[in-house]
């Protein structure tokens, strides 16, 4: 039944099975929210109350908003608990991602024979085979090339020239 001395704000299923329902209910005041479970069966005073306040479809509405909120909400939580942790970082500037571009790509030593200079060279070829317009490329020389390649510059010209042809 409706709860005494609310009006009726809101409800969604609670469940996947759309057996029960989660219904809100506010104080004219707009102070008190109060949550009433309905169990959604036909002949339950509940129900048939609630059903006088909201339609079925409108209902299936609400459940469905309801649960993208939730999705978004949720998001919004995982995403700043990554930041807090330290998992991601927000970043402010996209002049901090156009500045790590150009050193990455221009003011590297190609000169350098380092570990660490054959390792970031390793690994950006691997991250560039992973590409679909380069894992499906036809174009054995270029493929051949680019695995060849000695150095970020060099590889980022030849992985430009396979997109190139290929789109």
């Amino acid at each position: 039944m409706a709860i005494p001395g609310h009006e009726f704000l809101t409800a969604h299923f609670s469940d996947n099975e759309k057996t029960n329902v989660e219904a809100y209910w506010v104080t004219p005041d707009g102070k008190e929210t109060r949550v009433e479970h309905i169990e959604a069966k036909e002949g339950d005073p509940s129900w048939e109350n609630l059903l006088t306040h909201i339609d079925i479809d409108a209902l299936h509405e609400a459940t469905y908003k309801n649960i993208k909120e939730s999705q978004k909400d949720f998001e919004a939580m995982a995403i700043q608990i990554a930041r807090d942790q330290g998992i991601i970082q927000e970043l402010q500037d996209i002049n901090i991602i156009n500045k790590a571009i150009v050193n990455f790509l221009f003011e590297q030593n190609d000169q350098d024979d380092n570990s660490e200079s054959k390792n970031t060279l390793f690994v950006f070829k691997l991250k560039l085979f992973e590409l679909d317009f380069i894992r499906t490329c036809k174009n054995r020389k270029l493929k051949s090339e680019l695995r060849k390649a000695e150095n970020v510059r060099q590889a980022t010209k030849i992985a430009i020239d396979i997109f190139e042809e290929n789109n």
